[in-house]
């Protein structure tokens, strides 16, 4: 039995021995119309499912468990081991974290855009960036970057057959999405509650030296490389540069990364682009979005860049 098999038998039996319903639907009228849900003291909605408390139902759009509750199973899992290892009490409820840690909550995704221009190019995307990070540190992670110098401790939370779970494309991302919100929105007789409901997966530490790793990766592929734009785990480089630029990567960091297209074309912004074969999808429609020049990239130093390569670079597999 496959990693993802074992989870989503997990999640069945789960519900089956504590009274849910679940059942596998085409499509969530609520998600058009969030009245539907007036009815119900509890209830949560996603793009995929909807979890009813009042009567312990789900409904899962085209598969049996959604990729979502996948994560979240791991999750449970990572954090189970972790306890069992001897990590923090906490991880029996909770992911273990300090207030301060709070200040990474305004860590976001890398962007970068030099302006318009006119190809050659060739656009380089990091194979299972975020995933392959965070698999190599723990869900319980303590990271401070402005002490001297920076600390990075791990936990006992090490995420189980990373190898397997690397090769889950939409499980792994939707944990990623798992652990970044402080709280988790629910629907109260059809009226979203966004800051009451506490997120027991919310892991700030992690999410801080995740994305400060990634912005580390795009600064120097800006600044050493060229890079023309960039968006959260991939850019376009001219010619050869992205070639030199995965080669860099590989030795550095230890990460992979793949020339997904490349020839003539036209950037229109870090999203927008028609590269060789490669045209996104407002560009095919006519309706490109035309970006103005974007840095939203950390100021870091080379020092920096170089710590966070380093200790990702020594746990690298």
């Amino acid at each position: 039995m496959t990693l993802l098999e074992e989870l989503a038998a997990e999640a069945i039996t789960h519900d089956l021995d504590c009274g849910w319903t679940r059942e596998q639907v085409s499509e969530l009228p609520e998600l058009r119309n969030p009245a539907l849900l007036a009815p119900f003291k509890r209830a949560w909605l996603s793009p995929y499912s909807l979890t009813v408390q009042d009567t312990r139902s789900r409904k899962v759009l085209g598969m049996p468990v959604s990729n979502g509750e996948l994560s979240r199973r791991y999750l449970k899992r990572t954090m189970t081991e972790g306890l069992e290892a001897g990590g923090s009490s906490f991880l029996a409820k909770r992911v273990p974290w300090r207030r301060d840690a709070l200040q990474f909550l305004d860590r976001q995704p890398a962007y970068y855009f030099a302006g318009q221009c006119g190809g050659p190019f060739e656009i380089v995307d990091i194979s299972a960036c975020y995933a392959t990070l965070y698999t190599r540190l723990t869900l319980d992670v303590v990271y401070r970057p402005e002490t001297d110098p920076p600390l990075l401790g791990l936990g006992k939370a090490f995420f189980p057959e990373s190898n397997q779970w690397l090769e889950t494309k939409a499980p792994r991302n939707a944990l990623w999405g798992s652990i970044l919100q402080h709280r988790i929105r629910e629907w109260r007789h059809g009226e979203p509650v966004d800051d009451i409901v506490p997120n027991r997966f919310f892991a700030p530490d992690l999410r801080g030296v995740v994305m400060d790793a990634v912005h580390a990766i795009a600064s120097e592929g800006q600044h050493r490389f060229g890079a023309l734009s960039w968006a959260a785990d991939g850019g376009a480089f001219r010619p050869g540069m992205g070639q030199e630029f995965s080669h860099w990567l590989r030795e550095t960091w230890g990460l992979e990364a793949t020339v997904r297209a490349e020839g003539p074309g036209w950037l229109f912004g870090a999203t927008s682009y028609s590269i060789g074969p490669e045209i996104t999808e407002d560009v095919r429609k006519g309706r490109a979005i035309e970006w103005p020049e974007t840095d939203t990239l950390r100021k870091q130093s080379s020092w920096q860049r170089s710590w966070l390569a380093d200790v990702f670079r020594e746990r690298a597999a």
